[in-house]
């Protein structure tokens, strides 16, 4: 991690005494979403009604010897009904012919665990009901810094990116702070991701990520957290097809004297969309996540998501179908939920 970290700061003190930039330009993006979703089966919740949007300014500009910078700000709706929309996700990069670094405030993922999807509206274990599926941490969740190497350097458009998270923090900071409470759970995480297009209508992503234990183990752990996927989707004519797999070994801090922790987590999934015509697209996924703990006997249950999808698009709007029906949520024996949802989305 040292080399990546000599490599952001020399890229970042370059841009620090380069020469006058041109005037930026300011743009402002986002999406508005209506949706209502149902619940059935074994499921503690009622129907919702809801209207969120998701705004991003962003500013561009040159400086006078060809590089480029980037910045970008999301203000999203609060949860709860007195909460006000919020600054939450910040980053700010620089592009060189050396390649691009950059400063993520919760933001920038390198992670590819949905990289699978080829689903019309979203993964269905990434919407409104909480089935409690473990998935890859990724490093946009903390505040970060990263180094990309230049785009179409390498052939297939190979592209190896890394990430640093220097403590836990999750915390929106100003310039300047050093006073950073430290995380209980996590001292720091390191990131790394690779892309490339092997051939025409080909992806593939491999991310592989780990973390240092946090105070409350010391800052150490009898096993500490590593992670990685691999996923790829592949489109051929109408039809568009994902698989992915990843492998989670949780943190277990030392001294952990239960019997029921889990010791890994090997999840696969697949996908298959149709794009009926410009306009209508369907999809079909499956997910499964199976769990192994620490004592051998101990029973488990692997969790299963499967989801029909259904989108059609007018311009720039959408509107989308989905039904998802999750076994053994959060892991336990109980019984099944379904869950539906009908979406429209302004996008701008």
């Amino acid at each position: 991690m040292t080399k990546i970290n000599k490599i952001i700061v020399s890229l970042l003190a370059s841009f620090a005494i380069t020469t006058s930039a041109f005037a930026g330009e300011l743009t402002v993006t986002g999406t508005a979403k209506a949706t209502y979703g149902t619940l059935g089966g074994h499921a503690t919740g009622d129907n919702g009604l809801g209207v969120a949007n998701e705004l991003t300014f962003g500013a561009n500009g040159e400086l006078d010897n060809g590089w480029t910078w980037n910045y970008a700000m999301e203000i999203d709706p609060g949860t709860g009904a007195t909460t006000n929309s919020h600054n939450d996700d910040t980053q700010m990069s620089l592009t060189t012919p050396y390649g691009s670094v950059a400063v993520c405030i919760s933001e920038c993922s390198l992670g590819g665990a949905l990289k699978w999807s080829a689903n019309a509206y979203s993964v269905p274990t990434d919407t409104g009901y909480a089935e409690g599926k473990t998935e890859p941490t990724n490093i946009s969740g903390y505040n970060n810094m990263q180094y990309h190497t230049p785009a179409g350097l390498l052939p297939y458009s190979v592209q190896f990116k890394a990430a640093y998270a220097p403590s836990g923090s999750v915390t929106m900071q100003s310039t300047n702070a050093s006073s950073v409470a430290r995380s209980a759970t996590v001292s720091s995480m390191t990131q790394y991701s690779a892309t490339a297009v092997p051939v025409d209508g080909a992806y593939v992503h491999v991310s592989y990520g780990e973390q240092d234990g946090g105070v409350a183990s010391g800052l150490t752990d009898a096993q500490a957290y590593e992670a990685g996927t691999v996923a790829g989707t592949y489109a051929y004519g109408a039809f568009t097809v994902g698989a992915g797999r990843s492998w989670i070994s949780p943190q277990i801090a030392t001294g952990y004297t239960g019997a029921t922790a889990v010791e890994s987590y090997e999840n696969t999934n697949y996908s298959v969309g149709y794009l009926f015509n410009d306009n209508l697209s369907l999809s079909v996924s499956r997910e499964k996540s199976v769990p192994d703990t620490m004592t051998p006997g101990v029973v488990v249950y692997e969790q299963k998501t499967t989801g029909i999808q259904a989108a059609y698009t007018m311009g720039g709007m959408t509107v989308a179908l989905a039904r998802a029906k999750y076994d053994n949520p959060s892991y336990l024996n109980s019984d099944d939920v379904t869950e539906h949802i009908l979406a429209v989305t302004m996008a701008f």
